[in-house]
């Protein structure tokens, strides 16, 4: 498809940059440059309002910048259509949102996940695939409502229970017996009565997750410590090699750095 006359460099009053650039001070993870986002009008409305929910949801309120990896491309699918929206992060004064830091943050990126999918059906994340690791994928090709054999859906809906709500069940994509039970425990916590399969119970749901996963979020700390970023690197180590064989061994060779007798003196200085 051609490419939509429609353009935006703001959403909900606040500045879009691009920061995928080869330059360090706009690359990924910065705060990039300002830059024209092309996409339908029907579709920029609807990112406005989502980031609109968003900043009343989020008790950061509005941002000062959100980061994105494109909207229309020249390529197949609902990029080509000017329906589609890459969101690579969001920086407010206090607090800074990568979406590839979800081992880091996973309350808070499950938070904002959760106001995402209140107004787009077709959400990605990091846990879909790695294409999608380093930011989130939006686009308005599915209806708002969850269906059990939508992937992207399950697995948000188990990381939710486990991250948000304290369940423990396994996060695989697959809606079998021991998901609906968790459903069932974190419903009746919620006081929830009706089917995950109605849109207004699912609407419901995601704004119940977004409440709390944004209030059990911890302020950020003025500066991370070695210890800080030591247990980031264990939760890196965790997440990203969680099904590789290099797993054990590198978390073996962190072990060894951590527990040798110099490291430990120098860490019980951040304790």
């Amino acid at each position: 498809m051609s490419r939509p006359n429609n353009y935006f460099t703001a959403l909900a009053g606040v500045p879009i940059h691009y920061a995928r650039y080869a330059d360090s001070r706009y690359a990924y993870g910065t705060r990039g440059k300002p830059y024209k986002f092309y996409a339908t009008e029907a579709f920029e409305r609807k990112l406005e309002a989502c980031f609109d929910d968003l900043w009343e949801t989020c008790p950061y309120g509005q941002a000062e910048v959100i980061t994105s990896a494109g909207a229309y491309v020249n390529k197949m699918g609902y990029h080509g259509k000017g329906r589609a929206f890459d969101l690579d992060a969001i920086f407010w004064h206090d607090r800074t949102f990568i979406t590839r830091d979800y081992p880091l943050q996973k309350e808070f990126y499950l938070g904002v996940e959760a106001v995402l999918r209140k107004h787009f059906g077709t959400v990605l994340n990091y846990l879909y695939n790695s294409a999608h690791r380093d930011h989130f994928h939006v686009d308005d090709g599915t209806e708002v409502k969850f269906y059990s054999a939508s992937k992207s859906r399950v697995l948000f809906v188990q990381a939710a229970i486990v991250h948000v709500f304290d369940i423990p069940i396994a996060i695989d994509g697959d809606w079998g017996n021991e998901t609906e039970g968790a459903i069932d425990q974190t419903f009746e916590r919620l006081t929830i009565q009706e089917d995950i399969q109605d849109r207004d119970v699912w609407l419901h749901f995601l704004a119940r997750i977004a409440e709390t996963g944004f209030n059990i979020v911890q302020p950020e700390p003025e500066e991370r410590t070695p210890l800080n970023l030591i247990h980031d690197l264990y939760s890196i180590i965790g997440e990203e090699l969680k099904d590789s064989a290099v797993r054990k061994p590198m978390e073996a060779a962190l072990n060894t750095f951590v527990n040798h007798e110099e490291t430990q003196e120098w860490l019980k200085k951040y304790e």
